[in-house]
């Protein structure tokens, strides 16, 4: 809404708009003086028999320390906003709204108020009658923000998300009178303007953003018990683009801050809350499921962002930063949702977090759920503020129970219900932020309609310090010297271990930890990991499966083989086709698999670990620990005509497209022998296939005992070559079971872009039980001109055993 102003009609309200009273008193001096009169002017509120009637109650909009924009609508005649000091008797300043867009949406922007006060206002309708009020609001309050660089006494933001409705009239407004009022404002909607800076709301705020009907009904008329006294802060969700893809409705509600980027004002912005520095993001153009990915404005969202995050390093005013988006990067409960252009902005701000040291947070909708998480070597809070009123997920579908959810590492709770968070910033010793997460019980839902309970319970809760003080760092007690394979377990000591939240192990086969860096952190060495469990409920059982375990020990048997080089990174940057928007260069493994953690005989690798507290202080490394594997047996497995050598394709199977065996092109001559596989010469040849596939199947049935104990490990190895304009290889190899299903994730390599150099690529994986077969597939992508610039040799495999 550029450029909306109110007119001030007058700073004293003039005798005859309100009969003013007089206090008298007699002020006679001991030597019988004349008495001094003091009168004090009183001006009461306006009054009118009528309220003024509202199709849409009064809410707050782009607050600052001396400033508030109070929006509401009516068909009431001649509005005005009254509006003077709280708990003052004083004048009242006038103030003429502005009709937004020729409407009966009224925006008044009241000027000139003094920083961290409180302000009360009525809203009033004028006529021709002799006192000139027809209409009158009850009273209302608000309070403005306190001044840049102050540092303001304990504030609190409540987050919410999703907020539409999903045939679920109602919990929204139970959210706001049965939880935030009682909870927050100790049951009175005024101290809600002293308790709480602001509302965020993480996006969809209505289910289909071109109904004006959804937008008054279903999201003002439901939050009109608390709109009136604090400020909104949104961001636009998928729904609210919906029918409205220049989310002009949005826009006509909404007021934001115009400090974004030239020509996508009111998309992003910051605002300002004493040392809290608000991000509101646009996820809508930078997701592709549930979003209309455009390349461009990720460029310039994020170089607006860095650009922010980097003057805001600078100011020594802003102890927190908290960004706001819908698309969530990492999802637990709905995969669809997931975002690689969020998890670029979410990567912006841990590392502004890491270089800062300032407390930081991203808060998403999207997934109609709660999840709480924290990233590993940063204080920063991931936080699902949902959901507000939108359906929940549903846990009791088994098809979306396996295939939509995951259980991530840096997350410690999920849970698919209703409820708010409640984000209290405190400025005692030093900055700290303590999250509370408020979760209802659903009382009824059917025929469009749901209701809450009345009582909400605190379900989590989390304290993050920028200056705690650090745990004492752990010791060594087992993991060091030569272990069998079947006995490698690893120990510490800590004097408190009680005091502990999470470890974080660290293994590498480098001594200085300096490459090839494994994590072993996240669900299993955390004191908590709450995951919904399936019991025939909507929302499942919230089940602790972190309940007794020691966090002082791990086997690495359960983590070889499994676990990824990252932890999540891998989901963060390579989703699932419907949700992968573009290769982002934040991908650490260049769209190639992780690393996975493969513990083989014979070798050595090194370990240390740290412990974390509650408020996400880390302590320093333990000392380093040397564990030396016992050797073990390698067995080269018969891969039939591997390196071209039988000058044909044979042992090989083409699945699509066209592939060949050359001696020579482009002055590339094999990197092992006389011959090499190379893809298409052009699209023709190929039959205008999307890919060149080749594929051999090995039988691996002779090592099933040793498979079946999980202990055989094989070993993919070749050489790839190319012009360097972006044509690659994707090499996979997939377990099989004895009927030629699918085992577990398979490891994937993709190939460097390279002209002219033969380069050697290796992965590892540790076969799942009831492997009996190794598919090895060959895929050829090419990016640029007529010929797949693809060319392979010297493909081998081998597998280990203790």
């Amino acid at each position: 809404m550029a450029g909306i102003m109110a007119v001030l009609l007058t700073s004293t309200l003039l005798a005859g708009c309100n009969e003013g009273t007089e206090t008298v008193q007699d002020d006679k001096s001991s030597d019988g003086g004349v008495g001094q009169i003091g009168k004090e002017v009183v001006i009461p509120p306006p009054a009118a028999l009528t309220p003024v009637a509202f199709t849409i109650h009064p809410y707050l909009q782009q607050p600052t320390a001396n400033s508030m924009a109070v929006l509401f609508e009516t068909e009431d005649t001649a509005p005005t906003v009254w509006v003077r000091p709280a708990e003052t008797q004083g004048e009242f300043t006038l103030v003429e709204p502005v009709a937004v867009d020729n409407t009966h949406l009224y925006s008044a922007a009241i000027d000139g108020l003094s920083a961290d006060t409180r302000y009360e206002y009525y809203v009033v309708s004028s006529d021709d009658s002799p006192s000139g009020v027809s209409a009158v609001s009850e009273r209302y309050v608000f309070k403005t923000y306190p001044s840049a660089g102050a540092a303001p006494a304990p504030f609190n933001v409540v987050a919410i998300s999703d907020t539409q409705n999903n045939s679920t009239l109602g919990a929204l407004n139970d959210l706001i009178t049965k939880g935030i009022i009682p909870t927050v404002c100790h049951s009175q909607p005024e101290q809600c303007a002293s308790e709480i800076a602001a509302i965020t709301i993480s996006g969809d705020i209505v289910n289909s953003g071109d109904s004006m009907l959804q937008w008054r009904r279903d999201f003002f008329d439901q939050m009109k018990a608390i709109t009136p006294y604090v400020p909104l802060v949104a961001v636009p969700g998928n729904h609210d683009f919906y029918g409205n893809p220049e989310l002009t409705n949005y826009r006509h509600f909404f007021q934001q801050p115009e400090n974004g980027s030239a020509g996508y004002e009111e998309q992003w912005y910051s605002l300002d809350y004493g040392n809290l520095r608000l991000v509101g993001l646009n996820s809508y153009p930078i997701s592709k499921n549930h979003g209309k990915f455009n390349a461009e404005i990720l460029g310039i969202q994020r170089q607006w962002l860095r650009e922010l995050l980097i003057n805001t390093q600078a100011d020594n005013h802003v102890d927190y930063v908290l960004s706001m988006f819908h698309h969530p990067c990492l999802s637990e409960l709905w995969l669809s949702g997931e975002s690689i252009g969020s998890c670029e902005m979410v990567a912006e701000m841990e590392d502004f977090s890491r270089s800062s040291g300032k407390i930081t947070g991203h808060l998403f909708g999207h997934t109609h759920a709660y999840s709480r998480g924290q990233s590993m070597d940063a204080r920063h809070l991931w936080l699902n503020a949902a959901t507000a009123a939108g359906y929940r997920e549903k846990i009791n579908d088994d098809n979306y129970y396996q295939n939509d959810t995951r259980d991530y590492d840096t997350f410690a709770i999920s849970q698919s219900e209703f409820g708010f968070n409640l984000l209290t910033f405190n400025q005692q010793s030093s900055p700290s932020m303590q999250l509370t997460r408020y979760t209802a019980t659903v009382a009824s839902k059917g025929g469009g309609f749901a209701s809450l309970e009345d009582t909400f319970t605190v379900s989590d809760t989390l304290t993050m310090k920028a200056s705690s003080a650090a745990p004492e760092a752990p010791q060594v007690l087992a993991g060091n010297g030569s272990h069998t394979f079947n006995q490698l377990n690893l120990a510490i000591s800590h004097p408190d271990p009680g005091s502990i939240y999470e470890v974080q192990w660290q293994l590498s086969k480098a001594s200085q930890f300096d490459s090839e860096v494994f994590d072993i952190w996240g669900n299993q060495t955390r004191a908590h990991n709450i995951w919904p469990m399936q019991d025939g409920s909507i929302q499942g059982m919230p089940t602790d499966t972190q309940a007794g375990v020691d966090l002082t020990t791990i086997n690495l048997a359960d983590f070889s083989g499994k676990l990824k080089m990252g932890n999540d990174e891998t989901y963060k940057w390579q989703k699932r086709s419907s949700e992968h928007s573009h290769d982002s260069y934040r991908d650490p493994f260049n769209g190639s698999s992780a690393p996975v953690l493969t513990l083989f005989p014979g070798e050595t690798w090194y370990w240390r670990a740290r412990v974390r507290n509650d408020n996400l202080g880390w302590s320093d490394w333990s000392d380093t620990a040397t564990l030396a594997i016992d050797a073990g047996t390698t067995t080269a497995l018969a891969i039939n005509n591997g390196g071209a050598e039988a000058q044909d394709l044979s042992g090989w199977t083409v699945e699509q497209g066209y592939w060949r065996v050359l001696q020579d092109i482009d002055n590339i001559t094999a990197a092992e022998g006389d011959y090499y596989f190379s893809a298409r010469p052009n699209d023709s040849a190929a039959g205008n296939a999307p890919y060149d596939d080749l594929s051999q199947t090995l039988d691996v049935s002779a090592f099933s005992s040793v498979i079946d104990q999980s202990s055989a490990f094989v070993r993919l190895s070749f050489n790839s070559n190319g012009w360097g304009d972006g044509d690659h290889a994707v090499m996979t190899l997939q377990p099989l079971d004895n009927h030629g299903n699918a085992l577990g994730q398979p490891t994937v390599v993709k190939t460097e872009s390279k002209k002219q150099q033969w380069l050697s690529n290796t992965s590892t994986l540790l076969l799942p039980v009831a492997t009996r077969e190794v598919k090895l597939t060959l895929r050829a992508v090419k990016k640029a001109g007529s010929m797949a610039d693809v060319h392979i040799d010297h493909v081998q495999l081998s597998l280990t055993t203790p």
